[in-house]
């Protein structure tokens, strides 16, 4: 009897296979899969030994059939790694750190200790401290809604919620022209209470929006509509109080809810928007509580444009006006309450009415870029306000943003003062230093990120 040498090699060699065109796939497949095919073919050793004539093929070889199996396998594998990935893919990260440094000619090294527990007031107002520390999740869980929870850790060292609410977008149109959002979410106002934080060219939005919109955001439903490329509107309806309120910060007193109206015009160049709101205001008192009208208009209008030696620049512009309760009034007609009157109530002879008064308030922004618009800089933000408040009360003064980067000069914009009074005969100064990051993008809406 002939001797055969059963030997992986002698498979390419048997005359069971030498004319076929099978194996010739087959070894292309093996050649293309070769680091499985090696560890395969080596996981039996082959040994040499005597075979009859016609006997069966060598059964070291990998057969079609296991090889389809074992890719198979890994197929399913790959398939569960893909779903487990793309889970985490509807995750994602953003956020940014704002360090800022104060510097006040009122500042002194004394520390008042007062009260039962010992309350501790400085008047040093030079310091170092974070002013913003944010950090967003957005979590994309299908192609028609998306969840976001933000938070903030700066100013006060402590942890505190800033946005949470669900997007859901309209299956009928191919952008998903309507979205109707549900939660805590910026106040669809005007135009700068929308715009991030990280991007605003001054540290703090106007001192008109600060008063009328303390914390920007408020719980409820809001509706936004693209109609044409150009046009579109906002409707929400809100508690009313704002997240920053001292009274009601959570809740709502009233059955009633405010409601606000936005309706925008996109030029290219330009774009302008009327804003309203209406609602009512709660006074609470020890008794009877005092209701005031709170109604707001606003109108802004920005224009943009494009220098070849310089590069884009643009102007925007705010008008508020409306009437609502007035902090002063509020110091002015209601009694607060001691630790020997614990009541809130109305000083005698004090008309309710007077504690809503009309408003106004407006600022203008001019921004000019001083870098070559075809370089990418990364921006920083450097902030110098000086105010002047004088015996009465009435602050003057005027501040400068400067914004640039190691690879670009720097950018000049002058603006009204947005931070709070001093006090009398005293000269603040404040450097902002900001650098926004993040590890993906989100495709929210502007927001104060």
């Amino acid at each position: 009897m002939p001797r055969s040498l059963a030997h992986p090699r002698a498979a390419k060699d048997s005359p069971r296979d030498a004319s076929g065109t099978k194996f010739q796939e087959e070894e292309t497949l093996k050649h293309r899969l070769f680091a499985i095919a090696a560890v395969l073919l080596c996981i039996t050793a082959p040994s040499p030994g005597h075979a009859q004539e016609g006997a069966a093929a060598d059964t070291g070889a990998v057969t079609r059939q296991e090889l389809r199996g074992l890719l198979e396998g890994l197929n399913e594998q790959l398939q569960t790694l893909q779903a487990d990935t793309d889970k985490l893919k509807k995750f994602k990260f953003s956020g940014y750190v704002q360090a800022r440094t104060e510097f006040s000619e009122a500042s002194n090294d004394s520390v008042k200790a007062s009260g039962s527990p010992a309350t501790l007031t400085t008047p040093n107002a030079t310091r170092f401290f974070i002013r913003r520390a944010r950090l967003k999740m957005t979590y994309d869980s299908s192609p028609l809604s998306q969840a976001v929870v933000y938070f903030d850790g700066g100013a006060d060292r402590t942890i505190r919620l800033l946005e949470a609410y669900v997007t859901l977008l309209d299956p009928w149109t191919p952008g998903h022209d309507h979205q109707l959002t549900l939660g805590q979410f910026n106040v669809p106002f005007g135009w700068e209470i929308e715009r991030s934080s990280s991007v605003r060219e001054l540290p703090e939005r106007s001192r008109a929006e600060n008063v009328l919109f303390s914390g920007e955001r408020d719980r409820g439903a809001k509706l936004e509509s693209q109609w044409t490329p150009r046009l579109k509107t906002s409707l929400s309806v809100l508690n009313g109080g704002g997240v920053n309120s001292s009274d009601f910060p959570n809740t709502d007193p009233t059955r009633g809810k405010d409601v606000t109206g936005r309706v925008r015009w996109s030029q290219g160049v330009w774009d302008a928007a009327v804003s309203g709101y209406w609602g009512r205001q709660v006074t609470a008192l020890t008794g009877p509580d005092v209701q005031t009208d709170k109604t707001r208009v606003g109108f802004d209008a920005q224009g943009y444009w494009s220098l070849s030696s310089l590069g884009g620049g643009s102007l925007r512009g705010e008008y508020y006006a409306g009437h609502e309760a007035n902090a002063d009034s509020n110091r002015v007609l209601v009694v607060a309450p001691t630790s020997a009157n614990p009541n809130r109530l109305l000083r005698s002879g004090a008309n309710p009415n007077h504690l809503a008064t009309d408003m106004l308030g407006w600022y203008v922004m001019l921004v000019q870029t001083a870098s070559r618009p075809s370089r990418a800089t990364t921006p920083t933000t450097r902030t110098w306000t000086s105010t002047t408040t004088s015996s009465r009360g009435s602050a003057s003064g005027s501040t400068r943003s400067m914004t640039g980067s190691r690879d670009s000069p720097w950018l000049t914009t002058p603006s009204p003062p947005t931070s709070p009074p001093a006090p009398a005969g005293s000269r603040i100064r404040t450097t902002t230093c900001g650098r926004s990051s993040s590890n993906t993008s989100s495709s929210s809406p502007p927001e104060d990120l």
